[in-house]
């Protein structure tokens, strides 16, 4: 009994112990949980804390960027213009179709309603195609596809309607240049196009920027390009624009006034499209081919100045044909620009001959007559058909004798046996040190400070730069030198800068083509004197052989600028180079020049007119020549070129104000007769 009752106890005792031992062993798990519960809210209230509080601007920047986006605002490029108000360069707003791409192009819902008005309206090309639809953007290299560019503004309002509800989709606006005269100062000028991608990356221009490639609008690229803005656009999650504002608005860039005038800048560009009759009329009498078109310049200025009035190159170009996009006229952008085509390299399109070398012919003579006289003095010999210098024989331009000339007379008459014995007088080596030393003081060698990079210089050598044995230095070279022929090559703007000194006197100025900018007159510099040792008598001797050139029987421009036959006094230096590919193909593609200023009391127009491979320089260069001083001193010349009879003319030899004067009254004169003229046919007509 004892022993069961102390089973019984010790069974009961157990039964109440598990229990407790159970309740125990719950409120410890309660006590772990509670605690990972209390860590885990911790460690989210951390990271909470991180997110509001430490990281806070960096998240509100992304939330920010999921609905705005910031645009650049293109600074509008300064505009171009003559100095008689005449637009030459400035902005218009194109519009573009820009694919911005698509989560899943092949999801129906993300489908383009309309799409194929879209392509039609628009015109959208097959190469931004694919299968039919936008080609996707390669998001390596491009955030968007262009699909059209430059959209007709009378097919705007009807492609907004389609796009309007696109994400996708969106007209955007740019920025584009446009030359409202065309061709006119098109070498000038210059073109600009969109930065390209090494632009961007390395010189820290934006996409969409316009860069000047030529011309004035990549010499004064920092001038005329202004400073971008910013704005920022408030957009859908799609990407659609809703809202904007301006963040920063951008800088215009600077206005450019010329000093080209339009009225003989027209005149220069004329004169050298009538001059392809002049110089195919010298091919027929050569029995050469005709060419189709002119290749020269012609450029014009104020010699009191040495401001640029007229600058004119052919063949001529727009500039619209490479700033536009797309081009206007793409085959003659690719006529103009493609080096496979025969004669590119000979047309040389896109090239501004008034800053292109040249063998100068016997237009260099009055610059070598001066270096000459001033340094050993005048001298007086009989102008023979033949020199002979030891064994060689070098001729002259006529084939018979000129008589007794000396300096003057050489310039008048083109006499080559002057120069030729004017440096085997001084000695050849003597000559030709002297030749390139005096002759870059006067302006050859060097740049003319034309505002216009990329200027040639020419080339003047003498004895000591004849370094290489396999081509030496050889006295005969001296010779050809004093006439512009050999290795002397010169630009038809150095050629009228060194006219330009030597008419007044040895004051020798810097060429310019810009006269102000936004407003504000460009200082001029001033000039340097460049007379030797105060010898102003050998600039006089050498004006005097170019007055005889235009008056004296036997002057090489008689024919053309003699008192009987124009009525401004002028003086002048005809040119007749010969050059590579003239002694190929003979005397018909010698390069034509003339040199000419007026008028001689009181000189305000000088100009030089180059034809190359022209023929002779009495001709299509003389020829052009008179036709601008036609233009700038009110001359009117009848369908032949005559300006007879004088006594019919009224010539307007004044400031350039009279000149406009005198035109706007002859248009109203003009004007007026035409009305009668008009109103007379009607009375006639009626019963």
């Amino acid at each position: 009994m004892d022993r069961q009752d102390r089973l019984r106890r010790r069974a009961g005792a157990r039964g109440r112990a598990r229990p407790a031992r159970a309740a125990h062993e719950g409120a410890a798990r309660v006590r772990w949980t509670a605690l990972a519960f209390s860590l885990g809210l911790l460690a989210l209230g951390g990271r909470l804390y991180q997110l509001q509080v430490v990281q806070h601007d960096q998240y509100a920047v992304r939330s920010a960027s999921n609905y705005q986006r910031d645009e650049v605002i293109p600074a509008l490029r300064g505009e171009i213009r003559t100095r008689d108000g005449v637009l030459l360069a400035t902005n218009r707003l194109a519009v573009d179709l820009v694919y911005t791409g698509r989560r899943d192009p092949t999801d129906p819902e993300q489908a383009i309603p309309s799409w194929d008005k879209i392509v039609y309206l628009a015109g959208i090309k097959p190469d931004v195609l694919e299968n039919g639809q936008p080609r996707e953007p390669d998001r390596q290299r491009e955030a968007e596809t262009v699909l059209a560019r430059n959209i007709p503004q009378e097919k705007l309002s009807a492609i907004y309607e389609y796009t309007v509800l696109v994400p996708s989709l969106e007209l955007r606006e740019r920025l584009e240049r446009v030359y409202p005269q065309g061709k006119m100062a098109g070498h000038l000028l210059g073109y600009v196009q969109e930065a390209s991608e090494k632009q961007v990356a390395e010189d820290g221009y934006t996409l969409g920027d316009l860069v000047g490639r030529s011309g004035l609008e990549y010499s004064l690229q920092e001038t005329l390009q202004g400073k971008n803005g910013l704005k920022r656009r408030e957009v859908t999650a799609g990407g659609k624009p809703q809202t904007e504002r301006v963040i920063t608005p951008g800088q215009k860039g600077q206005d450019v006034t010329l000093t080209i005038e339009s009225s003989l800048q027209r005149a220069a560009e004329q004169a050298l499209r009538e001059g392809l009759k002049d110089v195919n009329a010298g091919r027929a009498k050569f029995g050469k081919p005709a060419e189709p078109y002119t290749r020269g310049a012609v450029i014009a200025i104020d010699p009191r100045t040495n401001e640029v009035l007229a600058m004119a190159s052919s063949p001529a170009y727009d500039p619209n044909w490479f700033s536009r996009v797309p081009s206007p006229d793409p085959a003659a952008k690719n006529w103009a620009i493609d080096p496979n085509r025969p004669l590119a390299e000979l047309d040389a399109v896109t090239s501004n001959r008034v800053v292109q070398a040249y063998n100068p012919g016997s237009v260099f003579k009055i610059a070598t007559t001066l270096m000459y006289v001033e340094k050993w003095g005048n001298f007086t010999m009989n102008c023979a058909p033949t020199y002979y210098f030891g064994r060689a024989a070098f001729r002259n331009w006529a084939g018979y004798g000129l008589g007794p000339v000396d300096g003057r007379k050489a310039v008048a008459f083109s006499c080559n046996p002057w120069y030729y014995d004017s440096a085997a007088r001084a000695g050849t080596e003597a000559y030709s040190r002297q030749l390139k030393s005096r002759l870059t003081e006067l302006g050859y060698n060097a740049e003319t400070g034309l505002e216009l990079v990329g200027e040639k210089t020419g080339l003047l050598l003498d004895a000591d730069d004849y370094t290489n044995p396999n081509a030496p230095w050889y006295p005969g070279f001296a010779l050809n030198m004093s006439i512009g022929q050999g290795d002397v090559l010169v630009t038809p703007a150095q050629v009228v800068s060194v006219m330009s000194t030597i008419i007044g006197g040895g004051q020798k100025r810097p060429l310019t083509v810009l006269k102000a900018v936004d407003g504000t007159p460009v200082p001029r510099k001033p000039a340097v004197n460049v007379v030797r040792n105060g010898n102003t008598a050998a600039f006089d001797l050498v004006k005097e052989g170019m007055t005889w050139t235009t008056s004296i029987p036997t002057g090489t421009s008689r024919h053309e600028v003699g008192p009987e036959l124009f009525p401004v006094r002028t003086g002048g230096k005809t040119g007749t180079a010969e050059n590579g590919l003239s002694r190929r193909g003979g005397y018909a593609y010698t390069h034509a020049w003339y040199e000419g200023y007026g008028p001689l009391s009181s000189p305000n127009f000088a100009v030089v007119a180059f034809f190359q491979n022209g023929g002779e320089g009495s001709g299509p260069a003389l020829k052009a020549v008179k036709k601008m001083f036609a233009a700038r001193w009110c001359v009117t010349l009848d369908e032949k070129g005559s300006a007879l009879p004088l006594s019919a003319q009224q010539p307007c030899t004044g400031e350039l104000d009279e000149m406009h004067r005198v035109y706007k009254v002859r248009a109203q004169r003009a004007a007026a007769a035409a009305r009668a003229d008009a109103s007379t046919a009607g009375s006639a007509q009626q019963p």
